[in-house]
């Protein structure tokens, strides 16, 4: 690995390099059996670093969200939108502890047949999460028949993924728990792809376009939005055009990015979005204690 990647650089170029190298492999007309040998070895490091991301996260549920906890029930108030990247699920978990969440359609898509009622709040996770993941063929095993697309129209959530929120004694419908599982991710490279390449073609590219629209719209109501933890690389194109698309001319945009700061604030106003302005705080820690004092709390 080290010998055929630049392993120093940041993680999302190095998969940046490896995507690169197995798009110019897939492309090739005509490969020799040393290049197809090449193909098929590096074909399994996405898949396994998503697997391996995946893990990591979820090694770190039994840590407290604190912060999380504390953003939640602080900040947070019915209505609101939450838009992240990130990939775990402590904010999820707070939220629906706080009850201003309901995995009913809390992400922007509806899990059908569940007692539950609609979700005050939405969170948004355009570049997935760990609890999603897809089933080959609805979970089938052996021979059947099967209509639509491999993965279905959506990711699914387990069961144990349900009660590690809180949920107990009710699942996903459309999960069954089958053997071969895809995972949801968005991988973190500069030319992001917003669906799964299967046999039957390109999935869930629908699902992914719905959420990001979604996003847009909670956005272009907002007259008030925070920006934390996210300094607008100019390679993240999708989500520069969506800051850029959805947020109003008009409405409010505090930045919270610690080095990056203002950076991000330069970059929003060359996106247009001149009411940009840096947060006194730079930590999200930070930004929670100047929020809590704004309202009056202690």
């Amino acid at each position: 690995m080290n010998a055929r990647f630049d392993v120093s650089q940041p993680f999302e170029l190095a998969l940046t390099d490896l995507q690169r190298r197995i798009d110019a492999l897939v492309e090739k007309p005509d490969i020799s059996n040393a290049e197809r040998f090449e193909k098929h070895l590096l074909l399994q490091l996405p898949r396994t670093a998503e697997y391996m991301i995946c893990c990591y996260f979820n090694a770190l549920r039994s840590q407290r969200a604190e912060l999380y906890e504390k953003f939640v029930s602080q900040v947070l108030t019915p209505g609101d939108a939450v838009i992240t990247f990130n990939y775990d699920v402590a904010v999820d978990r707070e939220l629906k502890r706080s009850g201003k969440w309901t995995i009913r359609d809390g992400y922007g898509f509806e899990i059908e047949s569940l007692a539950l009622e609609h979700s005050p709040c939405t969170l948004f996770k355009l570049h997935g999460s760990t609890n999603w993941h897809g089933e080959l063929f609805g979970g089938m095993e052996g021979f059947g028949q099967w209509n639509g697309p491999s993965l279905g129209e959506r990711p699914v959530v387990s069961r144990a993924e349900f009660e590690y929120l809180g949920y107990d004694g009710i699942s996903d419908p459309r999960c069954h728990n089958g053997r071969a599982r895809i995972e949801s991710l968005i991988m973190p490279t500069a030319n992001k792809r917003f669906y799964k390449q299967t046999s039957l073609g390109l999935e869930w590219l629908e699902f992914w376009d719905s959420l990001w629209r979604q996003a847009e719209h909670a956005l272009r109501m907002s007259n008030e939005i925070y920006i934390v933890g996210y300094s607008l690389p100019e390679y993240d194109t999708r989500a520069r055009d969506l800051l850029a698309k959805g947020i109003p001319a008009n409405a409010r945009v505090s930045v919270c990015c610690h080095a990056a700061t203002r950076g991000a604030v330069e970059s929003l106003k060359q996106l247009g979005l001149v009411n940009a302005v840096p947060c006194k705080a730079t930590t999200f820690e930070d930004f929670l204690s100047d929020k809590w004092k704004a309202a009056g709390v202690t």
